[in-house]
């Protein structure tokens, strides 16, 4: 098996921007999930935690169908790779606006939070692209006039 190089600052950035216009767009499944890592994935959200891309695939396809009009708005970055392996940490802060109808209300709803998060991520050995093992969401404050999430 080949050693798998360190990740670079400019790779991780581009896995975030990535993540976030897929998320946006309402992007098919399998492009997200060739940005998550399988093998060791652990996906702490606030309604749930994920340890796999079946796990995955049903949380997306949920919550597409509930959320609209979605934004992600990247408020702050924080990368840290590591000399010599393979693997970095990330601290980030997203803006994150949507809409939501929930039948049989005349309107819908708006959200808006500023989401607090920590990746771990690593380099593939399938595709020696970053992937995300770690995701967690550790703080999600409600911004004013925005509907409680659950």
């Amino acid at each position: 098996m080949p050693t798998l190089t360190p990740l670079t600052k400019a790779e991780v950035k581009s896995l975030v921007d990535q993540w976030y216009f897929l998320l946006d767009v309402h992007a098919n499944v399998q492009e997200l999930l060739s940005l998550l890592d399988d093998s060791g994935l652990e996906m702490r959200l606030p309604e749930t935690t994920l340890h796999n891309n079946d796990e995955f695939v049903s949380w997306y396809e949920g919550v597409i169908r509930i959320f609209f009009d979605e934004v992600h708005i990247l408020q702050s970055l924080k990368i840290t790779v590591y000399p010599g392996r393979p693997e970095a940490d990330i601290d980030l802060v997203v803006k994150w606006l949507a809409k939501r109808w929930k039948a049989p209300a005349p309107r819908s709803e708006w959200l808006g939070f500023d989401v607090a998060q920590h990746w771990e991520v690593v380099r593939s050995s399938q595709t020696q692209k970053p992937v995300i093992r770690r995701y967690i969401v550790k703080a999600l404050t409600p911004m004013e006039g925005s509907v409680a999430l659950l």
